[in-house]
């Protein structure tokens, strides 16, 4: 019996030791197959303005586009000095080479190295001075490349010659107003800058504005304090006015002391006046950074806190997992297992610097499985880890057992994140045998992301030829590339790969507006309604819309008789047709149909946006699901990441193609791209911006025009003396020394910055009357009658009426610049 039991004792220390041994091993094999993300490392710049710091920058590792880094403006004096500074976080400076270039990138203007430079605390400095000449009024593109120990990064900014730019006035104002914010002891001042009226809603911390009241901009009941100080921007600056942004963070306590953590985003635009700055227009967004901690699910709901409503989420068939984005982070969450999981984040705590923190990438939420895998689409500037300072698309997917995160496909690009978003906004799908589509400079791709080969599925598609579903699993595009000559429509599965051809009938002709849900919108206009009416619009009649199945079968017909459908209007799964009807030489406009989808998407039936309305913190954002058990105290995770040992970068052998038209920028951002420049000088002015054309030329600026302004006719091209309206002859005329702008349907005052800005401005004042605007003061314009050789003054009311009873015709160009 002794030794019986003394052989069950071995046996038993055996078989523990060899799970112990087995436990360790596989402990080991986990543990060597994750790792945390690298910490962030690359240098950080900023310029100098009279001792302020400004226009921080972040560094690249590999050459960008330089036309499309318009992050900040840097004003020089005459003196052509600046002022760099350098955080070096643990890295030995060897020099710094400086390259400034014309806006557009195509000639470098100057280069130099600089090598000495000055400690300033935990910063270095140095101060140069452009040596070559550059364009008073005209942008250039200023490149550092900073040489270290360990390695080489490059870092840019805008630079401009003005005078009167009231530089100092404005960054010390943006400071001093945001921190008064901070204490309800200056309401009184800050109300002789504010507009405060109804239009303000005055209920929400991501949407305070001029028009909000006294007690918003002083942060109502919030009671925060600031966590880290921001940098001021410069985004554009005049001789009239000043647009800067500001990013700062701070910090408020809930009701149970919990410590709650906000990204704040203010931008400013001002005018100086004689004696002191002018707000002319404030925008701040607080945004809380979503933390997981135990207070965050409750009752059916996870409170997200201050943010905006328009939450990207995603949720698996059965609703058991929830995948959400905020503030630049991708959260799950598991109401089976009641667990929180950080799936991504570049944030490393709170007492880091703003190189975690900084914003500029955004995700698209793919899928989400039962067992809380999920894939998804990562996009934008790199912060941290194996691709830090670069800029790409990188394609991941989460295994929620293990916990890890595996890398599976990566592709950089020169581009700055505000265009590269547009591109993957546009379309980005993974399939489930890892095919990545994208929509790359108009042109939509295959990746394989395993063999990384890739493929063209169709060239050259044209923005508005083009649409996408909301999953982006189905899309389409009008094969003619026309939308108003469009024969057939190629309808796609991304998922299998498929594609249908949906032919329009003889005679007629269709058009893609879009997606409910998976199935595609689409019209039919008859050859004969598509026509020129009495107002000399091209009318587009289509008596038929239609949505379909990629099966081919038909969820819903809708025409009426005499009834026309001008435009189709999708948002939320609700269908505006908006209608006309043929009146003897004209179509008349009719109250819009409204058509509603009854089918929601399976996310949409287990979980749901909302908002309520809080003393300290206003509106928050919730987002509610149907399962609500085991929802208290969530168990908080972070992902790791899984070693690849697999090289998952693609460099794609293709030139990225530069983007023509008119660039829109308003509040600190790229507001849009338009082919007409009359469209964005249209929107710039809603939205307070400035347009810029290719070559980066300020095409039209808010408020930036002289009070008065009387143009030498000797200095006209021989062509607009003419006052001719056809602007190939124009063209023709000009040559290769400018570039004509059709400005048709502008506003009188929107045009006369072209002539503030020394180029006459051809206007219509009926059938073969035209005119030359050579001037214009306080009470008049100037016009230039090329039949009778005289100049004469009009009222500017007279003016704004004539030149409207005519159609607002005007036509200007803008000078190309010199080499």
């Amino acid at each position: 019996m002794k030794k019986v039991l003394t052989k069950l004792g071995v046996l038993l220390l055996i078989f523990i030791l060899g799970v112990i041994g087995f436990s360790s091993f596989m402990n080991k094999e986990t543990t060597e197959n994750k790792m945390d993300m690298e910490e962030a490392s690359l240098p950080v710049l900023s310029m100098m303005y009279e001792g302020q710091e400004m226009n921080r920058m972040y560094g690249y590792a590999q050459e960008m586009q330089v036309d499309f880094m318009r992050d900040s403006l840097t004003p020089v004096g005459t003196d052509k000095k600046m002022t760099v500074s350098i955080l070096p976080y643990d890295h030995k400076i060897k020099n710094l080479v400086y390259e400034v270039r014309t806006s557009d990138g195509s000639k470098v203007v100057e280069n130099a190295k600089i090598k000495n430079f000055e400690e300033n605390g935990s910063a270095q400095t140095a101060t140069f001075a452009l040596e070559n000449s550059i364009l008073m009024n005209q942008e250039y593109t200023l490149v550092f490349t900073l040489n270290t120990d360990k390695g080489s990064w490059h870092y840019y900014t805008r630079v401009i010659q003005r005078t009167g730019l009231n530089v100092d006035k404005y960054l010390e104002f943006v400071q001093s107003f945001s921190s008064k914010t901070f204490s309800k002891d200056n309401v009184g001042e800050l109300r002789t800058y504010l507009e405060s009226d109804d239009t303000a809603v005055n209920n929400s911390f991501t949407n305070v504005n001029i028009h909000s009241s006294a007690d918003m901009i002083t942060w109502g009941s919030l009671a925060p304090a600031i966590s880290r100080k921001g940098v001021p921007t410069i985004k554009d600056i005049n001789e009239t006015t000043g647009s800067l942004t500001l990013t700062y963070y701070i910090t408020a306590k809930d009701e149970e002391g919990y410590e709650e953590y906000y990204q704040v985003d203010e931008f400013y635009r001002m005018r100086y006046g004689d004696t002191r700055v002018m707000l002319l227009d404030f925008n701040r967004s607080a945004k809380q950074i979503f933390t997981g901690n135990e207070m965050s699910v409750s009752s059916g709901k996870i409170n997200l806190g201050v943010t905006p409503k328009n939450v990207q989420f995603a949720a698996s068939q059965a609703g058991s997992v929830l995948a959400f984005v905020q503030q630049g982070d991708l959260w799950s969450y598991n109401t089976s297992t009641n667990k929180m999981t950080q799936i991504f984040s570049f944030r490393e705590g709170r007492d880091t610097d703003d190189r975690y923190d900084y914003s500029m990438h955004d995700f698209k939420i793919v899928r989400v499985e039962e067992n809380g895998d999920m894939d998804f689409v990562f996009y934008g500037y790199m912060n941290r880890g194996e691709h830090e300072g670069y800029t790409g698309t990188c394609v991941y997917h989460y295994y929620s057992e293990q916990n890890v995160l595996e890398e599976k496909f990566f592709l950089p690009t020169t581009k700055s994140y505000e265009f590269m978003k547009r591109d993957v906004e546009i379309l980005s799908y993974v399939s489930t045998d890892d095919l990545l589509y994208l929509m790359l400079d108009n042109s939509l791709y295959q990746i394989n992301m395993q063999d990384k080969t890739y493929k063209v599925v169709k060239e050259e598609i044209a923005e508005n030829c083009f649409v996408a579903s909301n999953t982006n699993r189905h899309v389409a595009w009008m094969e003619e590339m026309d939308p108003l000559q469009t024969m057939n429509i190629i309808f796609m599965d991304l998922e299998t790969g498929e594609q249908k051809r949906i032919t329009a009938d003889e005679g007629t002709k269709i058009r893609a507006f879009g997606f409910i849900n998976e199935d595609l919108v689409y019209g039919v206009a008859r050859d004969g309604d598509i026509v020129v009416d009495a107002t000399g619009s091209l009318r587009y009649a289509m008596h038929e819309v239609k949505i379909q199945k990629f099966s081919g079968k038909l969820v819903k017909d809708y025409q009426q008789d005499g009834v026309y459908i001008m435009d189709v209007d999708i948002q939320q799964g609700l269908l505006e047709l908006k209608q006309a009807q043929w009146n003897v030489d004209r179509y008349t406009e009719i109250p819009s149909e409204h058509i509603m989808n009854n089918v929601k998407n399976a996310e949409d039936e287990v979980i749901s946006i909302a908002t309520a309305t809080t003393v300290r913190q206003a509106n928050i954002t919730r987002l509610i699901f149907s399962e609500d058990s085991r929802n208290k105290n969530p168990l908080r995770m972070e992902t790791k990441l899984m070693v690849n040992e697999n090289d998952t970068v693609l460099n794609m052998d293709i030139k990225e193609k530069a983007l023509d038209g008119y660039f829109v920028y308003a509040k600190g951002s790229l507001a849009g791209i338009y082919s007409s420049p009359a469209q964005a000088i249209r929107a710039a002015d809603e939205m307070m911006g400035v347009v810029l054309n290719r070559n980066q030329q300020y095409v039209w600026e808010r408020g930036n025009q002289k009070t008065k302004v009387t143009l030498n006719l000797d200095d006209i091209p021989e062509g607009f003396r003419s006052a001719s309206l056809d602007t190939a002859a124009l063209q023709e005329s000009l040559g290769d020394t400018g570039t004509v702008l059709n400005l048709t349907g502008c506003t009188l005052e929107e045009v006369l910055y072209q002539v503030s800005a020394q180029r006459p401005v051809i206007v219509s004042l009926g059938e073969n009357d035209n005119r030359v605007i050579v001037g214009y003061d306080g009470y008049n314009t100037l016009l230039y009658d090329p039949a009778s050789g005289e100049t004469k003054y009009m009222g500017l009311d007279d003016s704004t009426k004539a030149f409207e009873a005519a159609g607002n015709v005007f036509i200007s160009y803008i000078e190309t610049l010199p080499e």
